[in-house]
Parts: C-alpha cells; sequence; structure tokens
C-alpha cells in the first residue's frame, strides 16, 4: 500500500474545499459523510464524495471517503451507492464505529457482488470495537487499515480525551493492527492549531506503533509526514546493520557493542521500506 503517514478530513458538503483537499500532500485524504455534514444534506454530499472519489487519485494522495455507520439508513445507502460506483483498488471507503467484524464482511460482501475493487477502513471508536479490535483487523482482506477514534470512545467509557487514559486502548488496537498485518492510524489532534500540541501527538503515537496520524487542517500536515517519516540518521543506520547482518557468516553481527539478530533486521528493513514509500529512498 501507499504511503499512511498522515490522513486528512474534510467535509464533503464543502466543494470549495474538495480541490484544496486532492491537492494537499497527506498520504491519504477523505471526504467526510458522516458527522462533519448534517441529515439534510447527506444524500446530497454523497453524489459530491463519490462524483470526487471517481475523478481518479492525484498525484500521490490516496483517496478516501468516510461513510455513515452501516447501523443508520444513511450508511447503507452511502455503502449501496458506493458498491455501485466505479472505484479503484486505490480507494478506500471509511466505515465508522465498527463494532464487530461482521459489518467489515459485510460491506466486503456488497462490494464484492457489485465487483467494486474499493478497499476498506474502519474506526475503532467504542467500547465493542475495542473489545474486538481482533477480529475486525482480521476480517476480510480488503480491509488495508485501521483508524483510532478518540472522542467517541472516550465518552463512552466517561474519560477525558488525554493521553494517560486512553493509552491502553491505543496500545490494543495497534497490537490488532499489526497482528492483523495492516497499519494503524491515530485519530486527529484537537489542539490542531497548536504544531508544537500536534508534534508531541504524533511523536507519541510513533513510540506506540501507529504508522500515521489523522488530521483536520492542513497546517498539521507537514509535521505530521516528517515525524512518521524515518530521519536520514535512522536510514543511514538501517543500512549501515544491513549490510553488517548480511556480511557475517554466523547470521549474526555487534555493531556499536550491540548484537545484531534477525529481529532487528527486520525492524531495519521496514525502515527502509518505509522511507521508499515515502519517497525518501
Amino acid at each position: 500500500m501507499a504511503a499512511t503517514r498522515s490522513f486528512l478530513f474534510a467535509p464533503a458538503n464543502r466543494t470549495e474545499l474538495h480541490a484544496k483537499l486532492a491537492n494537499s500532500d497527506a498520504d491519504i485524504v477523505c471526504l467526510d459523510l458522516e458527522d462533519a455534514v448534517p441529515p439534510d444534506e447527506k444524500e446530497k454530499s454523497r453524489a459530491l464524495a463519490l462524483e470526487w472519489l471517481g475523478a481518479g487519485p492525484p498525484a500521490r494522495s490516496t483517496r478516501a471517503v468516510r461513510l455513515n455507520p452501516l447501523s443508520t439508513r444513511a450508511g447503507l445507502a452511502d455503502l449501496h451507492a458506493a458498491s455501485a460506483a466505479s472505484l479503484t483498488p486505490d480507494t478506500l471507503l471509511v466505515l465508522p464505529k465498527v463494532d464487530h467484524a461482521h459489518e467489515l464482511r459485510l460491506a466486503d460482501a456488497v462490494l464484492t457482488e457489485t465487483g467494486s475493487r474499493a478497499g476498506l477502513m474502519a474506526l475503532i471508536e467504542s467500547a465493542a470495537g475495542l473489545e474486538n479490535a481482533a477480529m475486525i483487523a482480521a476480517a476480510t482482506p480488503r480491509l488495508r487499515l485501521l483508524l483510532f477514534g478518540a472522542a467517541d470512545l472516550a465518552a463512552e467509557l466517561g474519560i477525558e480525551i488525554a493521553p494517560e487514559p486512553l493509552l491502553y486502548a491505543r496500545a490494543r488496537v495497534v497490537h490488532a493492527a499489526r497482528t492483523a498485518g495492516i497499519p494503524v492510524i491515530d485519530v486527529p489532534s484537537l489542539n490542531f492549531r497548536d504544531i508544537d500540541a500536534v508534534e508531541q501527538e504524533a511523536r507519541a503515537a510513533r513510540a506506540l506503533g501507529f504508522a500515521g496520524k489523522g488530521a483536520v487542517h492542513p497546517c498539521n500536515i507537514a509535521p505530521i509526514n516528517a515525524i512518521f517519516s524515518p530521519s536520514s540518521g535512522e536510514i543511514a543506520k538501517a543500512k549501515k546493520i544491513i549490510a553488517a547482518y548480511e556480511a557475517s557468516p554466523t547470521g549474526l553481527a555487534v555493531i556499536d557493542g550491540k548484537l545484531i539478530e534477525r529481529p532487528v533486521i527486520r525492524s531495519m528493513r521496514a525502515t527502509l521500506e518505509a522511507a521508499r514509500v515515502a519517497g525518501l529512498e
């Protein structure tokens, strides 16, 4: 899959933002049909979003549309319309408030029936979704990504939207995604105008194993992309370690006094792959 460092949302009913979204530097750009669109504009916004989605990918970004929950009439209408659209395998349909794996299997079955090649992305943002995260992540090969949602989950759990209370939830979603072999993206920062806060949240998310972070404003994209990209030092270190390991006849190497074994090499190769996807190699 393409890079997943940054995920930029915009309301589907704000047509003046569509071109700006498509031309941003975000790795994934997404029109939102759910929370950002009032009920009386759902139908019109659906048509606008699918037209934008089918226009073809811009130079570097993956296009996505967040549907309404499949437990609602609007969500089922979104899925039906999306399944009939001519979407490429590079496009993503984002399913919000996924509580159970069968929701993804239902979406997969509908898309398969119509021959759609679109991928799926699931939002884990409820207590039930968190409990079933591992099964959700493994529900279908059509699932390309997980996205962690903090606001709804925190409200349901009766906790503050803050790093410490949500640490367990974040770690559990990362574990589910990594077990299934797919990336996971962290929730956008609510303090999006405070770049220092955005950077701090992004670094913490990367340290937990997230592959990227969401954003609701374009000013967040550059710092997020930078933090989720390997640095030149990390790339050089990875190359040095891999070269030493491959040159060793024993399958072991020692660099700077540290023993290098196969798990370290796997991590170093992941660093180089991340650099390649980000266009740094």
